[in-house]
């Protein structure tokens, strides 16, 4: 599969629900443009850990992770709002060391998000089956 790189935005899904209910102003809403690396081999939404500390995400847990160099702990941290392509949707994010490991959008976000990877054209496109449109699947 060739490379796939996608820009998206991510938020804190908490701040997000404080604003939607007036809590706090919608401009005081953490977010950052992401340039993700589509990896299907891998399960979660990975951000570096300064991008997490920047969006002031909350650690709810450690879990060991099978890498590439074996297994190691990594962090589990609260929800964001990711939205790529016109489809949004909420995930918990794995923390990625920063070595300059690229952010990464794993399987579970792509299905959340119903994109599917075009590895001829290097895209993202919408999930061919419904022509593109985002449909959530609860079959």
């Amino acid at each position: 599969m060739g490379k796939i790189l996608q820009i998206g935005t991510v938020r804190n899904a908490g701040e997000v629900f404080a604003a939607d209910n007036g809590l706090i102003p919608p401009e005081n809403v953490r977010e950052v443009e992401v340039e993700f690396l589509v990896d299907t081999g891998a399960a979660m939404l990975c951000l570096p850990l300064a991008t997490i500390e920047h969006l002031r995400l909350v650690k709810r847990k450690d879990v060991e992770v099978q890498t590439a160099n074996g297994v190691v702990t990594r962090g589990v941290f609260s929800s964001v709002d990711v939205k790529i392509l016109d489809c949004d949707t909420e995930i918990a994010v794995m923390e990625l060391p920063d070595d300059g490991t690229p952010p990464l959008l794993g399987y579970l976000p792509l299905e959340a998000l119903d994109l599917y990877p075009n590895p001829k054209e290097q895209t993202l496109t919408g999930n061919p089956a419904t022509n593109g449109k985002w449909i959530v699947d609860l079959l």
